[in-house]
C-alpha cells in the first residue's frame, strides 16, 4: 500500500516538474519590424575574411554599398524576420540566384542573421548588421 501511495507521488511529481520546466522556457522576443527600413552597417565573416557593407533599406529595396559597388535588390518579406532578396540587375548567373535572410535574434541597435541562397540549407553564414542613428 505505501510503495503504491509512493509510486503515484513520483508520479504526480515527474509530472508537474515536466510542465514546470516546460513553461519556465523563455523565447527571447525578436522585434524584427524595427530592422524593415533604415541604413544598417553588415558584417560577415566568410572564408575569404570579413565582408563589410553599408546599406539603405525601405520595405522593398535593399541599396548595398560595398568597396566601389552599388547594388540594388528587391526585398520580398516571407514573414516578420524573414526575407528574400533578388538583384534587380544581375550581371552574373551567380549574382542571379536569390538570397535568403532570417534574422535569429535582434538587439537594441543590430541584430544577428543567417543567410543562403534560397534552397541551400549545408552552406548558411552568419553576419551581424547594425542600424546606423
Amino acid at each position: 500500500m505505501m510503495m503504491k501511495h509512493l509510486k503515484h507521488l513520483q508520479i504526480k511529481f515527474f509530472i508537474t516538474f515536466f510542465i514546470l520546466t516546460l513553461f519556465s522556457c523563455v523565447i527571447p522576443d525578436k522585434n524584427c519590424s524595427n530592422f524593415k527600413i533604415g541604413e544598417f552597417n553588415f558584417e560577415s565573416k566568410t572564408e575569404n575574411g570579413v565582408y563589410n557593407s553599408r546599406t539603405i533599406r525601405n520595405d522593398s529595396i535593399e541599396i548595398e554599398f560595398f568597396d566601389s559597388s552599388i547594388d540594388t535588390s528587391r526585398i520580398t518579406w516571407v514573414s516578420e524576420c524573414e526575407y528574400i532578396l533578388r538583384k534587380l540587375k544581375p550581371k552574373t548567373l551567380y549574382e542571379e540566384k536569390a538570397v535568403s535572410v532570417k534574422i535569429i535574434k535582434t538587439f537594441e541597435k543590430g541584430y544577428l542573421f543567417e543567410y543562403s541562397f534560397v534552397g541551400d540549407k549545408k552552406n548558411r553564414a552568419r553576419g551581424n548588421a547594425f542600424k546606423v542613428d
